[in-house]
């Protein structure tokens, strides 16, 4: 496996890259980017000497979509941090906001699902 630091420098760049596409309407890289955020999460959740837990410094991040990401991944092991990022965030407007909005909605739910 790659050293933890590049896959959270990948997961940042990808999550940036993602908001990027979706404020240019580039859809085709927002869904790539968005394939690797997810991949990064699953990897890093089914490796034991990672860990999901590699992602929280990331719900302080500069990045409103960093810290959107980390906290969607984080909600099932960190619930009230991620709620409380979600909460802070879908307060804004935009893309993010909206996801942030659905993400906790969905989670007050019960519709989350987490492999």
């Amino acid at each position: 496996m790659r050293p933890l630091e590049l896959i959270l420098e990948e997961f940042v760049e990808a999550c940036i890259k993602q908001e990027d596409s979706i404020k240019k309407g580039d859809s085709k890289t927002g869904n790539k980017q968005y394939r690797i955020i997810e991949n990064i999460t699953r990897d890093l959740k089914s490796n034991p000497k990672y860990g999901l837990e590699q992602l929280t410094p990331f719900l302080e991040h500069s990045s409103a979509n960093v810290r959107l990401n980390a906290a969607t991944s984080l909600i099932p092991i960190f619930p009230e941090q991620a709620k409380n990022v979600l909460s802070i965030l879908a307060e804004g407007r935009g893309m993010v906001a909206f996801n942030a909005e659905m993400t906790l909605s969905e989670w007050e739910k019960g519709n989350l699902k987490f492999d």
